[in-house]
Order: structure tokens, then sequence, then C-alpha cells
């Protein structure tokens, strides 16, 4: 395939672009909660101990992290370093993406779906986290390509190319899976109706596919059996309607992205249009999604099949995915479907393509690229105005309070991956989510006086939760836990800092008990998605003022570190005896 030198120069200069559109802010970059948790599964100090970690007490599929362990060998562990692995995969999608689109459709819609790609604030988002999500759009790009190969005209080669991509794509992302049975079944049904000639090696080569996702498979199936078995599940953090659809729709093909940590309880368009006004809502999502409802219109009318089948593929992944949320099968954020955003892009790709007069094209295109740029510098929820990390904001704290080696740290919030950025005390592996999310965890049959039968009962949703929310002293068996284990350890002149974090799931003490009278039984199994919200928030708050009293009882209060602006809020206790 040739390409002249003028579109070699357009798809470098978009890639330059697009690099430095991803670097912008990196040298800020530090790592929340759940890139630190990839940094510490690469951390391990082999292949086996990853695989051993993430099969047997996880829901996610390894590669990535096998990937960044080696890149943490070559190139070390510095915040801005490690952020470069997502970087690298993100912007490999500009010149990629050409050289397939150009395949596929022609040098002018590849050349489109490249500016598109290399401007879109989903894209850029996912660049600068520390996880596969920029891994997997230009691997879903890949695995339909050869897709389409092989089920409009089958050869072996192809059929190994696509073999190996849908393999990295299961092996990559928990969910791959339902992606590429949507490959086959779109697929499968093309080929009955058209190349019914094809269809022995077709049906070959994605049993292949299922054969070597078997391995996974088990570990798979156990966990997520064992994901409603815990006094709350992620159905209670994560709530999912088929209103998401919208957010999708906006995160996907717009600049504006929002709701991308967490679903919307209820995701309402109108309130949406409110809060932008007439203008942002023309400036940030009506251009965009008239260009992207105009390309599939163009697509069915030109009865472009290449197109149609890969629409039909990302459309029908969706739907499972959203289905299974919706039976609580497994959770569902906008995140999760970025293995089919670059495919969904041809969309808006095309449409521009469409348009035959040159300087409309070059207005259009430039209008999208300019929106962009804009909604990256100055939009409220834009790519830079990324959340703090706690973990880094809270090591700033604990400097500045002079925690040393001989003090203790309770950090109940996934306090463990503190050593990223402070490794001069002893952190105490206590973590309040296990006592909400694990099927086994620790204390949690003594912390909520549960009976044998009680914890061993599957669904665990009418437990003594409403007697431990109304106690205002905590429990006997967590104070015996940690006097045995820490406080009484502690000699004199000691401290220990409780810190803590204003997430999301934690209730301010004006709003407490409102919303606790607010639920008339919070024991009852059959709460709405609402309620469930607020049981697992109540819960978690709960158990910090546990922690709170309970070392107050025992420990002297010295001081209390209050950045509202870090989002950290940090006890200082000192042990008087």
């Amino acid at each position: 395939m040739k390409i002249d030198k003028k579109t070699l120069i357009i798809v470098a200069v978009l890639t330059i672009a697009a690099l430095g559109l991803r670097l912008v802010d990196i040298n800020n970059s530090a790592l929340w909660i759940d890139e630190l948790y990839c940094y510490d599964i690469a951390l391990k100090p082999n292949i086996i101990e990853i695989l051993k970690t993430v099969f047997l007490t996880d829901l996610h599929a390894p590669l990535f992290f096998i990937i960044l362990h080696f890149w943490i060998k070559i190139f070390g562990s510095a915040d801005k370093i490690l952020i470069m692995l997502p970087v690298i995969f993100s912007t490999l999608s500009i010149p990629v993406g050409y050289l397939l689109c150009k395949k596929l459709f022609d040098n002018k819609t590849a050349i489109i779906f490249s500016v598109l790609t290399a401007f879109s604030s989903l894209e850029i988002y996912y660049a600068q986290e520390l996880k596969f999500y920029s891994l997997l759009p230009l691997l879903g790009l890949l695995s339909v390509y050869f897709f389409l190969k092989i089920t409009k005209n089958f050869n072996i080669k192809n059929a190994l190319y696509l073999l190996l991509m849908n393999t990295l794509v299961i092996y990559t992302f928990n969910a791959g899976v339902f992606f590429v049975f949507a490959e086959f079944i779109v697929g499968l049904a093309f080929i009955l109706l058209r190349k019914k000639e094809n269809l022995k090696n077709y049906l070959y080569s994605f049993i292949a596919a299922g054969v070597l996702y078997l391995p996974y498979f088990y570990f798979q199936v156990k966990t997520m059996l064992g994901l409603n078995k815990s006094i709350c599940t992620l159905f209670d953090l994560f709530h999912f309607d088929f209103g998401f659809v919208f957010t999708i729709i906006q995160n996907f093909f717009t600049p504006a992205i929002v709701n991308i940590s967490n679903n919307p309880v209820n995701y309402n368009p109108v309130e949406m249009f409110k809060m932008l006004g007439l203008g942002g809502v023309l400036f940030y999502i009506i251009v965009f999604i008239s260009i992207v409802v105009y390309g599939a219109y163009k697509i069915i009318k030109d009865k472009n099949m290449n197109a149609i089948l890969i629409t039909l593929v990302c459309v029908l992944f969706i739907t499972i995915l959203m289905t299974l949320a919706q039976m609580h099968i497994i959770p569902l954020l906008t995140r999760y479907t970025m293995l089919v955003h670059l495919c969904l892009l041809i969309l808006p790709a095309y449409g521009i393509s469409a348009i035959n007069k040159k300087g409309t094209l070059c207005t259009a295109a430039t209008s999208l690229v300019l929106i962009s740029l804009f909604s990256f510098l100055f939009y409220k929820d834009s790519p830079l105005k990324r959340n703090s990390s706690f973990h880094y904001n809270s090591a700033e704290v604990l400097e500045h309070a002079g925690a040393g080696e001989d003090d203790m740290i309770v950090m109940p919030y996934f306090g463990r991956f503190l050593y990223k950025y402070f490794d001069k005390a002893q952190v105490i592996d206590y973590r309040s989510e296990e006592l909400l999310l694990s099927n086994d965890a620790r204390l949690m049959k003594e912390t909520f006086n549960l009976t044998q039968e009680e914890y061993k009962r599957k669904d665990k949703s009418t437990l003594k939760l409403q007697k431990f929310l109304e106690n205002p002293q905590p429990p006997k068996a967590l104070e015996d836990y940690f006097k045995t284990n820490y406080i009484n350890k502690l000699k004199k002149g000691q401290k220990l800092y409780l810190v803590e974090n204003y997430n999301i799931y934690i209730i301010s003490d004006n709003l407490y008990v409102p919303m606790l009278n607010g639920i008339v039984s919070i024991d009852k199994q059959n709460l709405t998605e609402v309620e469930k919200a607020a049981r697992y928030a109540l819960l978690y708050t709960k158990i910090l003022k546990n922690l709170e009293t309970l070392f107050s009882n025992n420990l002297r209060l010295v001081k209390i570190y209050n950045s509202n602006i870090k989002d950290v809020k940090i006890f200082e206790f000192i042990k008087e005896k």
C-alpha cells in the first residue's frame, strides 16, 4: 500500500500532535488507587507471581500487568515514566488506525479518522492513566480489521492474526471474551447469508480462540460467583440502568466527557443540557452527535459492508455488557466499553468524508479540532482536570507532620499502596472496604456480630447492619483486634496516624444522621439502587468513625491535619503511657 509524501506528512504531524496532547502535564501526574493497584501487581518478582495474584484473587486479565512488569524493569518506576506506557499505546492508534482505515475504506476517511483519534478527549484521558484502557482501543481496531478479512475472504494467515489479536483482547480485558463473542455472532450471520463456503474454517478460528480462553475461564467464573456474596457488592457502587447508553454516546463522540469514574444514579440528558446551556449543548454535543448520525446514515445508504459489520460488532458488544450489568452479573462503566471506541469513531469519520464540497469538509473537520482543543484546555471535566492522587497527597501531609519510622499509619482505604510515595513508617494493612466487599473479609463476622450460620449465608444483605450503625461505640472485636495487634505494641511517645480521604463514599457529619434516618431499614433485602449506594456509604463512614473513636479512647489526639483542597484528613495520636 503506497502512501504519498503529503499524506505521510499529515499523519506524522497528527501523531506528533497527539503525543504532545497526551504528554501535557505529565510531570505533575501521580497515581490514583486503580493505577497503584496495577503498579503493585506489576512489581511482583516474576510472571508466575503475577498470574497467581490475578487468577486467584482478582477478576482482571494479566497481560497489561506483565507488560508493565517488564516496562518497570527496563525504564524504572517514576510516575512520568510509568505513564509513558499508556501514552505510547494511545499514540500508536493514530498511524495504525490510519493504515487500517485506508485499507478498509479510503485515504480521506483514514485521515479524518486519525484527526478524530488524535484529538479525542476520551483517548487523551485514558492515555494518561496507568491501566489497560489505552491499549484496548488499539487491540479492538486490529481485531475487527482481521475479522473483516476472514469473514469476507478467508485465509489461514489472517485467521492466525485474528486469533492472536483476540487472544490479546481476552487476556488484556476481563470482558474481552464478550467482544470476541460479538464478532463471532455478527460474522456467523454474514457468512450464513453470503459466504457459506467459509463456514467451516470460520468456526475453527473461533473455536481455537475459545480453547485459548479456557485457562482463564475457570478463574473468571470463580471470582464472578463471589461478587454477590459480600455484605455489599460492586453493584452498590456502580449503579446501572439502560439510560447509561446516553453516557456512552456522549463520552465516545463529544469532547465533553462525563461520569468517567462512576455512573450517575440517574443519568438525565435533560439535566445535562440545562447545566451546559443552549450554547454548551450546541458547542459540545449537538455538532458532534449530528455528524455521528450522518455518518451512520451514509454507511447504511452506501451499503458499506465493512462499516456496517464493524458497527454491528460494537453495538452487540455494548448491548451484551449492558444486559449482563442489568442482570447484576458484571458492573459496567464507560471505560469498560473502551475496547470499541476507535471502531465506533469510524462513524463520524465516514460521515465527514462523505461531504463532497472540499471547503465544507475542511470547515467541519477544523471546527471539530478547535472545539476539542478548547474543551481540552477549558472544560470543567477536561483530561487536564483529573482527580488528585489521594496517596500522593497523604504522603505530602504525613511528611509535613513528621511521621517517622517508629510511627504507625492506619489508612483504611487501600493504605497498602502508600509505600509508592511514603515508606518512612509502618502502614497497618487494615482495609475497611474488605469488611464490606470481600466474601471472606477479615473481622467481618466479629465486627457485625454474625452467627456462623449468618456468616455462611450466600445472601448477606439482611444482617445486623442497622444495630451496627446505631451503636456509637466501635464493636468490641474491632477494638480488641487493634489493641492487641497495634496499640499495645506502641511505646510511650510513639505516634499513630489515621488517614482519611474525602472520597465519594464518606458522608459528612451534617448528612450522616439524615441519611441514616432516610432508609427505613438498612437490613431489608429489596433496597432501591439509591438506597444500596447510601447503605454502602453509611457503613463505610461508620467504620471510619469507629476507628476515630477507638483511637481516641486509647491514645491522645494531638492534632488534625485537615486539607479540603487535597481531600485529605489525618488524625495524629500519641501514646502517653
